[in-house]
């Protein structure tokens, strides 16, 4: 039962829905705020802005998701129609439809894949050699002097180590030997950073080998045989603190101890400063009293930090769906200036049309065939009338009609000369041309161009597709 809300009992007690939406969408945020499923990925769509759309589903419901186009490009495995994954993530809702999803922040393939069946094909490799034996692990001091610490000097493992030690006994020595923790080169790195530690003059008296949360792409690195062995062949007891509870890797396996943090690591290097004075006879209120208050202290702070994770998720859900609804007004209205365009042209060649040369010259051709056609059967007809004068009609006929079409072909040369120098290609040929933009549209102003706007050019006798490099307006200076 979900606790914080309940029934209305009265018409004082009835709520909006912008009120009812807002209790759910509390309730589910923060009650859902770090959680993994298990499905199938169904109905996926890319968007142009790079966000990733899909549903989640078995064989007796389904969920819709969203991935961020930020989160999209760190993914180190990209969602794929039909397959099954675990999606890590929180749920968020979107008030204006009431509806909810899962914001996914990682992915990992189910069962494993590839990586997985690596891995324990290595681990039992590891296992047949000894290097996992608990008889071969060493103890680790109880209150060592000097700690070597092998991680990154950038990692945020390296600073969780510090200030876990910094509560440690004043004496306490600390030694770092730095290497890269992710990528192939952070094999040979490790490994070489073990064997440092061994050489100096004063070897630490326990080696802490720490690295951050990660995927399990940028831990691999920790289940390479060279690294495996490093650790297995240390003459120093190692500790090791790799990702977080759920990360483990073949180098903890080999480690003398495995921690499930950076931090829990360097608690067990060494006891707190507390806990020695524990261990003293003097026992007391003080301590009981600091305790209590360093619990509760405790306590706010995990309280706070979970009300400002869950704020901040609120505040980028609502930012992204806000982006994404500007994104989709904007497409809309491109759209419709599109389809205006499209009409616009339709309509200007409808009226281009008439006044194609062509059209006019098949036109005077059918005018002249049908004189032609006229002329012939006014001479079929004289020659029926006419018996007696058939061969010299005849003859005058062929003359009359020889001359008439002669002129009729002049005549239609004539227009279609006309017609060709009116037209659009008369014009170009005498060394004008029409330029559009990368759209389409006709070009008539400089003051629709700008430097380095992508044209095209019309000529006679072809097109050509231009850049331009300057824009000179009447009056203005040339350069």
């Amino acid at each position: 039962m979900l606790s914080g809300f309940s029934s209305p009992t009265s018409v004082s007690d009835t709520l909006s829905v912008s009120a009812l939406t807002a209790q759910i969408k509390t309730l589910l945020e923060q009650g859902f705020s770090h959680i993994k499923v298990s499905g199938e990925v169904s109905r996926l769509t890319r968007q142009s802005a790079g966000h990733l759309y899909f549903t989640i589903k078995d064989s007796n419901a389904a969920i819709a998701a969203v991935v961020w186009k930020s989160t999209a490009l760190r993914l180190a495995v990209q969602p794929e129609e039909g397959r099954q994954y675990i999606f890590h993530g929180h749920i968020s809702l979107y008030p204006p439809q009431g509806r909810y999803q899962l914001v996914v922040s990682r992915l990992e393939e189910e069962g494993g894949g590839a990586l997985a069946a690596e891995f324990e094909h290595r681990k039992r490799l590891f296992n047949e050699r000894g290097w996992f034996d608990a008889g071969r692990k060493r103890a680790v001091p109880a209150l060592p002097r000097h700690i070597g610490i092998v991680t990154s000097e950038t990692a945020a493992a390296l600073q969780d180590v510090r200030k876990v030690l910094s509560t440690r006994p004043g004496w306490l020595q600390l030694t770092l030997s730095p290497t890269a923790v992710q990528g192939q080169a952070a094999v040979a790195g490790i490994a070489k950073a073990i064997k440092r530690l061994q050489t100096l003059p004063q070897p630490p008296d326990v080696i802490l080998l720490v690295r951050g949360g990660g995927s399990p792409e940028d831990l691999w690195c920790f289940n390479d045989e060279k690294v495996v062995q490093a650790v297995v062949e240390c003459s120093i007891p190692i500790i090791s603190g790799i990702g977080h509870d759920i990360d483990i890797s073949l180098a903890d396996y080999a480690a003398d101890i495995h921690a499930a943090t950076p931090s829990n690591a360097a608690e067990i290097a060494c006891p707190a400063s507390d806990t020695l004075r524990r261990q003293m006879p003097r026992i007391g209120l003080l301590r009981q009293l600091v305790q209590h208050r360093t619990a509760h202290a405790r306590q706010g702070t995990a309280q706070s930090v979970s009300a400002l994770q869950h704020r901040w998720q609120t505040a980028r859900d609502e930012r992204r769906m806000h982006i994404e609804r500007m994104q989709n007004l904007l497409a809309g209205q491109s759209r419709q200036m599109q389809r205006e365009r499209h009409r616009q042209l339709r309509q200007l060649e409808k009226r281009l049309l008439p006044l194609e040369p062509g059209q006019r010259l098949r036109q005077r051709q059918r005018q002249l065939d049908e004189s032609l056609q006229r002329l012939h059967n006014a001479a079929e007809r004289r020659t029926q009338l006419s018996s007696r004068h058939l061969e010299g009609c005849r003859q005058s006929l062929i003359a009359l009609q020889r001359s008439l079409v002669s002129e009729a072909r002049r005549s239609v040369e004539r227009e279609h000369g006309r017609l060709q120098a009116l037209g659009p290609l008369g014009v170009l040929k005498r060394g004008y041309v029409l330029a559009f933009s990368s759209e389409g549209r006709v070009l008539r102003s400089v003051e629709q161009l700008k430097a380095g706007d992508a044209i095209s050019i019309r000529l006679h006798d072809g097109s050509a597709d231009a850049r331009l490099l300057d824009i000179h307006r009447n009056g203005d200076s040339n350069p």
